[in-house]
C-alpha cells in the first residue's frame, strides 16, 4: 500500500519557487529534503513519539520502544528524488497497521500464538495501537523549518 502526502506550506513552495525560477537544478535541494525528513521520522522512531509530538502508545507484552525491536520499520523509511518531487515512504508490509492500527486476526487457525519473554501466548486476536510515523495531515511547524533550511543551505552551498 502506498501512502502519499504533499508539503503544501506556502514559505516551502515559495523557496523552491525562487529556487527555480534562479535557474538552479533542484535536485541537490530535493536531496537535501529528503535527507532532512527521514531524519525527522528517525528521530520519532527514536522518542515514541509522531510527527506531532504526540507519544506513541506503550508496549503492553514486553518492555522497550515500540517499533524499534528490531528496526525493520524504523530502516526502511528512505527517499528518493524523482523530476521535481522527492518521495519519502517504505516497502515494509506492516508500516500501514503501525501507522494507523488495526486488529490482526488469525486466518487459518482459531488462534494467533507468539512467543512473549521465551513464554508461548495464544489470543483470538491482538489489536494494535496507532503509532504513526509518517505525517499524513501536513508537515509539522518544526518539519517546515527544517525543510526550509534544507533548501536554503542548498542555495548557500551552491553560491561562488
Amino acid at each position: 500500500m502506498n501512502v502519499n502526502f504533499e508539503i503544501n506550506d506556502s514559505a516551502v513552495l515559495a523557496a523552491f519557487n525562487q529556487l527555480i525560477a534562479s535557474g538552479r537544478n533542484p535536485a541537490p535541494a530535493l536531496d537535501n529534503v529528503g535527507q532532512q525528513l527521514v531524519g525527522n521520522i528517525q528521530f520519532g522512531f527514536r522518542n515514541s513519539v509522531s510527527p506531532y509530538g504526540q507519544p506513541w502508545a506503550p508496549l503492553k507484552f514486553r518492555s522497550g520502544k515500540p517499533l524499534l525491536d528490531r528496526g525493520h520499520l524504523r530502516d526502511s523509511v528512505v527517499y528518493q528524488v524523482s523530476g521535481d518531487a522527492v518521495e519519502v515512504g517504505t516497502n515494509r508490509p506492516g508500516a500501514r497497521l503501525h501507522q494507523f492500527g488495526g486488529t490482526i486476526v488469525p486466518k487459518n487457525k482459531k488462534m494467533l500464538h507468539f512467543m512473549v519473554g521465551g513464554q508461548p501466548v495464544f489470543v483470538r486476536q491482538v489489536t494494535i495501537p496507532a503509532r504513526p510515523f509518517m505525517p499524513l495531515d501536513g508537515l509539522p511547524p518544526t518539519w517546515v523549518e527544517d525543510v526550509l533550511g534544507a533548501i536554503e543551505d542548498t542555495l548557500t552551498d551552491e553560491l561562488p
